[in-house]
């Protein structure tokens, strides 16, 4: 026999249809914008990893000074060290020979010519001879007819060949004193002495690039640099994204980033170094993810740098010099990120060598690991999930919440069918199944739009606000199982536990209670006393205390709404405010960082600039405790932070600090005390983060310094912590620009305007992000408010019917029952403010604690205003909807009630 209670669930649908879509519909917004931003994130990485093998990514490159011979790409295909110390010895004995044999053949002639001299004027004495002019002619006639014979028996002579020996031999010996006395030094810069040493064998491939001006908007003059390879490579490819790869000489295809942030498309003509071409597809290489024309770059630049490809033909037109820029694959791949550094160095080393040996410079050495234009985007995208996952939690404690008042006030309305239901003879247990069906089939109705928009639409949304910021591939759809889980499965388990948990609490009365609608176990033998104020005043006071336990639910809501408003505000302020602080946060106004503080010459870079001060700094690893937020513990794992170890000048006119500072003891920034709670006399323990090295300090103070998570010493006890030389460093803080140092020796300079670029890009990377949630957290707020003011009403139907019969007018109900309500939502909305904000603090620290890097939670002013503000107004939008609720109670509630 068909149950009879199934067909009171479409009506109970039908009759309460706006609460439940609102119910639906945020469902449909949390599970949709969140699995879409978490499918739109994991169909990106997804797409990338895929590219590494299908687009033939390289493990590393290498450029030389010109075009390697096919012998030393052979040799450097077997990864092993030259013998660099041999080669220095032959090309010394080489050099010297040639040196000793030009000495001797001059020195010989000497000797000869000096012989047939003194022969000839002994001669001319012996007869008499002393005009000097005949002395000479006698000379030359002398030397045309004796020379070439005395120069061969002085050649043959013994002691000649005695004498040359004893040259060469003492020449052999001075260039072996001279090897061995340098080489030292050599192996110890390069480390070729290593005994652990073990031969990285790789195949080398051709990937020659030319870099060329391009002018976008065809005005004559330079918009950027464009770095353009052949079409037909077949290492570090390019996924086409619109259009195809160019065909003719006069064809081109740029990167889809670049192109877009231009303002150039398939079809347009571009000019490349003087020369037209059009523009046949957009592209994104696998290699480049992001533009960083140099991986020392603080921040990419999609307008000024471009990356191309052009014909086989039209790449050897090109006016450019030639790079010759070599891809290299390991053998055998490293198995984690400290193998991949060890194999990285093992072939550099043996890469040097056989660069020295077949006197062919290297210019330039990249491994993949390492290369900002491949790993930058990569790293923001996954860091994103943070952001999206605390916006998830937050959402998923309100769905909670609402799941436990709809329940609740569901039970309190049916109270009297339950009652009658039950003394009817059906089972609690028929009664629970009843009830969880319509909570159960809102949210698996929710779940299902919402994933199905997460899939489609807002992957699309999350998707495109990664192609704005990054050079990526066409993404690819993959299943999330992390999405699935946190944006369906939480709260379908939530709904079940909560509402089971609810219904079977309140099951537990009586049915005769539950006719009687006393829901309550205990109920107060006496009413409050109230002073004697007017009838309507007292009216509104005893609504106010009769209602407590749904107030209380109301003020634990708007507390929910103002924390989502905080997020919502916060999250943009703090960026701004970090950007507007961040040209402050330096220590001066250049800093230079060197490819050694020796120059190729052996001498220690100096400059003349008077501001200028030496500064030392080497990258360490923190490892993070884990927090209720976090993913990653433990060394090693990639989620540890970063912290920057500085070695300070002694009486440093850039940062202070005190001049007996023990060995082992450091400052650390307010940044690095503020985001992990660290107090002077902590010992902080920092590692390497390719090496297994670690390293133990203890605080003795702090720098006001909220740009970085670094900590400072002596540059003295820098060098004695780290094993450097004496004198070491890494290089200059200047408050002007130093322009005696060569542009070779300087591996990057950051200034104030490449800080403000940073913080520009920030913004332009998770700004999009910010915007969505701050709408979706407004929505979302005035959503619970609705739901909370609607319950409130009901919760009070038989009393507003009570006093219609009373023949209380409309206008004078809504005064009774609105605005105790109101002065509730306002008083409570200006606390839950203050709430709101310190429990922010909280979760932005632990939302920090899973990125790098540290900025402070901030809220303007204004947007405290337009936080308390939108909540009101939004109460006040909701108000009118109760006005118009309470036109609609029927006197007849009051009636149907057998209390």
């Amino acid at each position: 026999m068909r149950n009879p209670l199934v067909k009171r669930i479409p009506k109970e649908l039908a009759s309460d249809w706006h609460k439940y879509l609102v119910i639906i519909l945020f469902m449909v917004g949390m599970i949709g914008v969140i699995s879409g931003m978490y499918v739109g994130r994991d169909s990106m990485i997804a797409a990338i990893n895929a590219g590494k093998e299908e687009l033939n990514l390289e493990d590393g490159c290498f450029e030389l000074s010109h075009k390697a011979s096919d012998e030393m790409l052979d040799s450097i295909s077997t990864g092993g060290m030259a013998d660099v110390k041999q080669y220095f010895i032959d090309e010394g004995m080489k050099e010297a020979d040639e040196k000793v044999a030009e000495e001797i053949e001059k020195e010989l002639r000497s000797t000869v010519e000096e012989a047939i001299e003194d022969g000839v004027r002994a001669q001319c004495e012996a007869y008499g001879i002393t005009d000097e002019a005949m002395i000479q002619e006698q000379i030359k006639t002398a030397m045309d007819e004796n020379f070439d014979s005395a120069l061969d028996e002085a050649r043959d002579s013994d002691e000649f060949k005695k004498a040359v020996n004893e040259a060469y031999e003492e020449a052999h010996k001075k260039v072996l004193k001279a090897v061995d006395e340098e080489w030292e030094d050599i192996a110890e810069e390069y480390k070729l002495n290593d005994p652990g040493f073990s031969p990285v064998p790789v195949k080398v491939f051709e990937h020659f690039y030319r870099n060329e001006s391009e002018d976008n908007n065809n005005d004559g003059t330079e918009d950027a640099t464009v770095r353009i390879f052949k079409s037909d490579s077949t290492v570090d490819m390019a996924s086409v994204i619109v259009g195809r790869v160019p065909e003719n000489k006069n064809e081109i295809a740029l990167d889809r980033n670049h192109a877009e942030t231009v303002g150039v498309s398939v079809g347009d003509k571009v000019r490349i170094s003087g020369k037209e071409f059009e523009i046949t597809g957009l592209v994104s290489f696998v290699n480049y993810l992001t533009m960083h024309e140099s991986n020392t770059d603080l921040m990419f630049d999609a307008f000024g740098f471009d990356v191309a490809m052009v014909t086989p033909e039209a790449f050897d037109e090109l006016p450019s010099r030639l790079h010759y820029n070599y891809s290299f694959f390991y053998e055998s791949e490293p198995a984690d990120k400290a193998a991949q550094k060890d194999t990285s160095e093992a072939f550099l080393k043996a890469l040097i060598t056989q660069s020295v040996v077949y006197d062919n410079e290297l210019k330039d050495y990249l491994p993949t690991y390492l290369s900002q234009a491949r790993n930058f985007a990569i790293s923001d995208i996954d860091g994103d999930s943070t952001g999206t996952g605390i916006f998830c939690y937050i959402l998923i404690a309100v769905i909670a919440f609402i799941f436990a008042i709809t329940i609740s006030n569901t039970i309190d309305k049916e109270a009297s069918v339950i009652g009658t239901l039950r003394a009817s003879g059906y089972s609690k247990g028929e009664l629970i199944v009843h009830y969880m069906s319509m909570p159960f089939i809102v949210t698996i109705a929710g779940a299902v739009i919402g994933n199905a928009l997460g899939y489609t639409a807002f992957r699309g949304m999350a998707v495109n606000l990664y192609y704005n910021t990054y050079s990526l591939p066409t993404p690819r759809l993959v299943w999330s199982p992390s999405a699935l889980v946190k944006t369906t499965v939480i709260p379908l388990l939530l709904m079940f536990l909560i509402n089971l948990f609810i219904i079977v609490k309140k099951l537990q009365l009586s049915p005769l209670k539950f006719l009687r609608h006393d829901l309550t176990k205990s109920r107060r033998t006496k009413a409050r006393r109230i002073p004697a104020w007017s009838f309507l005043r007292r009216f509104r006071i005893r609504v106010l205390f009769q209602n407590m336990p749904n107030y209380a639910v109301l003020i634990f809501g708007v507390i929910l709404s103002e924390l989502m408003l905080c997020f919502a505000f916060g999250l943009t302020d703090s960026l701004v405010n970090y950007g507007d602080k961040a040209p402050e946060m330096v220590f001066a106004e250049y800093q230079y960082m060197l490819m050694g503080y020796k120059d190729k010459d052996g001498n220690v870079i100096e400059t003349d600039e008077n501001t200028a001060e030496r500064f030392s700094c080497h990258s360490l690893m923190y490892p993070k405790q884990k927090s209720d937020f976090s993913r990653f513990e433990g060394m090693g794992s990639g989620g540890d932070e970063s912290i920057t170890v500085y070695g300070i000048a002694d009486n440093s006119q850039y940062i202070s600090l005190p001049a007996d500072v023990p060995e082992g003891s450091v400052f650390a920034s307010t940044a690095f005390r503020d985001k992990f709670y660290l107090k002077e006399g902590d010992v902080l323990s920092l590692h390497e983060e390719y090496e297994n090295k670690s390293y133990e300090f203890t605080i003795k103070g702090f720098v006001d310094y909220d740009g970085g998570i670094a900590v400072f010493m002596s540059n003295e006890n820098f060098n004695k912590t780290f094993d450097k030389k004496s004198g070491e460093f890494s290089g200059y803080f200047s408050r002007n620009e130093i322009t005696d140092i060569d542009e070779q020796d300087i591996a990057t300079v950051i200034t104030v305007e490449d800080i403000s670029k940073v913080t520009t890009q920030l913004m332009h990377s998770v700004g999009g992000f910010i915007e969505i949630f701050k709408y979706a957290m407004i929505i979302l707020a005035a959503a619970l408010i609705y739901l909370l003011a609607k319950i409130i009403i009901e919760r009070n139907e038989h009393s507003i019917s009570m006093v219609k019969i009373l023949g209380f007018k409309n206008g004078e109900i809504g005064s009774l029952y609105i605005i105790p309500t109101a002065i509730v939502v306002v008083l409570f909305t200006l606390i839950s403010l203050v709430v709101g904000y310190f429990l922010m603090l909280w979760i932005f620290h632990a939302f920090l604690l899973q990125m790098d890097g540290y900025f402070a939670f901030y809220m303007k002013p204004l947007s405290m205003v337009l936080s308390v503000l939108y909540l009101l107004v939004g109460y006040a939008f909701v108000s009118m909807i109760d006005f118009f609720r309470i036109k609609k109670i029927p006197m007849d509630v009051a009636l149907k009630n057998v209390e």
